[in-house]
């Protein structure tokens, strides 16, 4: 009679044992699902989207000491290349891009004609940190430097050649965040909003759009 109680407490230890070795086994590949590294590597990347850039600057020397102030809503696109390491949910990286602008700032200068600020290109170069709050799901914050190159000029009334015309740069930082999502291991999608105050009082805000692929 106890032999046949052992054996029946042997036959329920083991039926348990099998039970929680499958459910281990069964669970394993959630969790390392849940811990899959999808912000990882190099990329290369696209975006567009909307721009507001306003100046409010003192671009004609004394005696005239004309101030132009402007502002303009216009489509912005670019492309950018970078590289992201995670540390379980933390993300880190860097990033460099470049737009190709052709926005112009202008204004009438009264008897003077017209004076005209055109961005030509601006890039940049910035940091970004953030935390996966889902194994697809990134939540980052940007911080960096950006360049803009423009020309500045002033025409005659009714001419079209400019009296006086020469290029320059105007540098800021440049700041803000978004969200990135990986639509598969190397394939993500992202929006990001920010915005630039440059030197020579020149500020831009941007809503971008992007996609990027990693290697």
């Amino acid at each position: 009679m106890n032999s046949i109680s052992i054996k029946s407490k042997n036959t329920h230890i083991k039926t348990i044992s099998t039970l929680g070795a499958a459910i281990f086994l069964a669970s394993t590949p959630a969790i390392a699902q849940e811990k899959e590294e999808n912000f990882e590597g190099f990329k290369v990347g696209i975006q567009a989207g909307w721009e507001s850039r306003k100046i409010n600057e003192i671009i004609l020397p004394p005696p005239n000491n004309f101030r132009l102030t402007n502002d303009i809503d216009n489509f912005s696109f670019g492309g950018f290349v970078g590289y992201d390491a995670q540390f379980d949910d933390f993300v880190v990286g860097v990033e460099a891009e470049l737009q190709p602008d052709g926005r112009k700032l202008s204004a009438v200068v009264p008897g003077a004609g017209t004076v005209e600020v055109k961005s030509k290109w601006s890039a940049n170069l910035s940091a970004r940190a953030g935390v996966a709050a889902t194994s697809k799901l990134l939540i980052y914050g940007r911080l960096g430097y950006r360049v803009n190159r423009y020309k500045g000029r002033l025409t005659a009334p009714g001419g079209t050649v400019p009296i006086i015309s020469a290029s320059s740069n105007a540098n800021g930082i440049i700041y803000g965040g978004g969200i990135e999502y990986a639509v598969r291991k190397n394939v993500s999608l992202r929006a990001e909003y920010r915005e630039t105050d440059f030197s020579i009082l020149l500020k831009s805000r941007q809503l971008m759009a992007g996609a990027s692929l990693r290697f």
